[in-house]
């Protein structure tokens, strides 16, 4: 039986071929697909770097005498049936995908190939992390607490653990020492590649360019890893949550898409920062972020997949305001504007920035969290179903009945203002609580809390109840509708 591996945009390296296939299909799906009943106009960065780092490996397998292709076309099943129908393919194998709507995307192709008397068959990955969903299921009834996970997954796999059983240095959590901000800051990033040939012919494919200097084969993904460990890992701990006017990227690693699309595995690059010789508080915040929140959210997602979309458990349902799909400058508050014009540049920015900017000021102001989650699908070349929808819909909108986050995460300006510069470069005054000039988070904070105050009581939070009774309600509801008129068309 003449039997082909279908080879997936996250899947970009050997280490996902299958012995039993006589050769390899890389097919770039290039036109729109569904995505929850609405069509999902994928980032175009990321079909990119599909592009080239499809047409990379493709090449690389045709080098070491395995027959391969690469093919454009408008849907799967059609590259699929094309290609069968040259290739007198009887048989395509495929490890399963990793983001659910593609996933039931070819369980419909499955049905129509097998009226074409084609085979399909779905092979487990066992690549793209640590732990398989089946062996989290059988660990698990239901998704822990992040932290009980984390703490499962470092003894689990063994790392940065004492032979007696304890975290390394005797702290399982090195937050507190991650939470800094420092006024005296130079532009920190200085990383570059040179464009390979693929890459070269996907931006004329696409007609863009990529605006941020993003690895699509395996040499450049390494190149970037050895970058961060050299350049950025000793003080990526203490400024993993600053944000910057004019250092976007601050010392974060930018390693995500060249994981998610398997240019580099999680266990390698989380082994890298172990074996490393910083400080614990620099492997740990970033391990935490891989093995931890990456690992986590996947299961997270996998176990109520069929119920996060049909949530909006704040019903919070006004529309994007226009800047946030094009020209974010129009925006007046500059932390916001200023994240705004990166993502529309360079369809990237750092979790901060996405959780409490974008995130922060999209609960504040009731934005739709389906919208909203749409928005990070098409605006960031690292989006992938998976990792968006849970931080989006869960983490970041509180729109999913409490499953993952056990409090809203809101935030004043004073927040802001504490761990960022943006506020020196806007026109409103961050320690202004109820006047024209204040900064809208102030008075949007309490707005939200004065509207949602059962959430509030739900989970005891006294504190803020009790400064809430200090604020002049009147006053902030007037300003918030103010604002909300104004500003958010």
């Amino acid at each position: 039986m003449k039997t082909t591996q279908i080879i997936l945009y996250n899947q970009l390296r050997e280490d996902y071929l299958s012995s039993g296939a006589k050769s390899y299909l890389y097919i770039h799906h290039t036109w729109k697909i569904l995505f929850q009943w609405e069509v999902l106009n994928l980032n175009i960065s990321s079909k990119i770097i599909d592009y080239a780092g499809g047409k990379n490996l493709v090449e690389e397998l045709k080098n070491s005498w395995k027959k391969a292709d690469f093919v454009t076309a408008k849907s799967f099943y059609a590259g699929l049936k094309t290609y069968a129908k040259k290739q007198w393919v009887e048989k395509y194998i495929l490890v399963k995908p990793v983001e659910n709507y593609v996933y039931e995307n070819f369980l419909k192709i499955w049905e129509k190939l097998e009226n074409l008397w084609i085979e399909l068959e779905f092979l487990e990955d066992t690549q793209s992390f640590f732990l398989s969903h089946t062996d989290f299921e059988k660990q698990y009834k239901k998704p822990p607490i992040m932290e009980y996970f984390y703490r499962f997954m470092r003894k689990k796999e063994n790392i940065m653990m004492n032979t007696d059983g304890t975290p390394e240095g005797w702290e399982w959590n090195y937050d507190a020492l991650n939470r800094k901000f420092e006024r005296k800051h130079d532009w920190s990033w200085n990383f570059s590649l040179e464009k390979n040939t693929w890459l070269w012919e996907a931006e004329e494919y696409y007609k863009q360019s990529l605006s941020f200097p993003q690895p699509t084969t395996r040499d450049e993904a390494v190149a970037l890893l050895e970058y961060f460990l050299k350049n950025h890992l000793d003080t990526f701990g203490k400024l993993e949550d600053a944000m910057y006017q004019d250092d976007p990227y601050v010392h974060h690693s930018m390693l995500s898409a060249s994981i998610n699309y398997w240019l580099l595995s999680p266990r390698e690059v989380v082994s890298a920062v172990e074996q490393s010789s910083t400080a614990l508080n620099n492997k740990e915040g970033f391990i935490r972020q891989v093995l931890g929140w990456r690992e986590y959210m996947y299961h997270f997602f996998q176990h109520y997949k069929d119920s996060l979309y049909t949530e909006n458990g704040l019903n919070h349902t006004r529309s994007l305001p226009e800047y946030f799909w094009k020209n974010g400058k129009n925006c007046s508050m500059n932390c916001l504007s200023t994240t705004l014009q990166q993502v529309q540049k360079e369809n990237i920015s750092h979790h901060i920035q996405r959780l409490m900017i974008i995130g922060n000021f999209s609960l504040l102001t009731g934005l739709n969290p389906h919208e909203l989650n749409k928005w990070f699908f098409e605006y960031y070349f690292d989006a992938f179903e998976w990792v968006v929808t849970p931080n989006v819909l869960g983490m970041s909108q509180y729109a999913d009945s409490w499953k993952l986050a056990t409090k809203p995460y809101i935030a004043s300006a004073n927040y802001v203002n504490k761990m960022s510069d943006y506020c020196k470069n806007c026109k409103y005054d961050p320690k202004q609580k109820d006047t024209e000039d204040a900064c809208p988070l102030n008075y949007l904070y309490w707005n939200f809390v004065d509207k949602h105050k059962g959430v509030f009581q739900k989970w005891r939070q006294h504190f803020v109840l009790k400064n809430l009774e200090k604020v002049d309600i009147q006053r902030v509801r007037e300003l918030s509708k103010k604002f909300l008129e104004r500003d958010m068309v």
